[in-house]
């Protein structure tokens, strides 16, 4: 079957779709870039990594640092200190590519392993610090010795119960936490699977 002859008019209507697609991309990547930004600050992590690791998660190639700012609209001091913080965090990598001088950076895509990872690593050390400031307090309460005021007496007895029960309640959520973050103790075969799905 014998095609058509391009005319203007028909090569400028595909450039217009071509140009409108090229739009609802770009407008659908900042709009997830955005939602991811909002998701991390809620967690009390930069917007900026969200919008970065996003950017790059949506990409099918590496990108430089002037393409992620250009796709995000950050500034290049931003993108220079974003990526060095996910790159700290394990949730990005650099590639390099032959005869290419510049860094090249790529999102991990396997998103169960990159959220366990922080997890562990920011929750844990958290909930850790949590629990040796308490068993600090309790140990001031132990090495105040005995007082001769009994009113000071029933103060120490009461803070140390207090203490104890918060204390008891750390080391059980230190123990939630660490079976959250330890992907072999929870199926999320499910999820996991969903989120290769393409």
């Amino acid at each position: 079957m014998e095609q058509a002859p391009l005319t203007p008019a028909s090569t400028e209507s595909a450039t217009d779709a071509v140009t409108q697609a090229r739009l609802a991309t770009d407008q659908a990547t900042l709009m997830v870039a955005d939602t991811v930004g909002d998701l991390m600050a809620f967690w009390n992590f930069k917007p900026s990594m969200g919008r970065v690791w996003a950017v790059l998660y949506l990409s099918q190639d590496p990108l430089g640092a002037s393409e992620i700012a250009a796709r995000t609209g950050l500034s290049a001091g931003s993108i220079s200190m974003t990526l060095a913080e996910l790159l700290r965090w394990g949730v990005i990598r650099r590639e390099w590519q032959t005869g290419q001088r510049r860094k090249l950076y790529r999102a991990e895509t396997d998103i169960v392993r990159m959220v366990t990872t922080v997890f562990r690593e920011r929750e844990l050390r958290l909930v850790d610090d949590a629990i040796t400031r308490l068993e600090l307090a309790r140990r001031l309460l132990d090495d105040q010795g005995r007082s001769n005021s009994a009113s000071q007496m029933l103060q120490g007895r009461f803070l140390a119960t207090r203490i104890d029960g918060i204390l008891r309640l750390a080391r059980v959520g230190r123990r939630v936490v660490d079976q959250l973050a330890n992907v072999a103790a929870v199926d999320l075969g499910p999820i996991r699977a969903a989120l290769l799905r393409r």
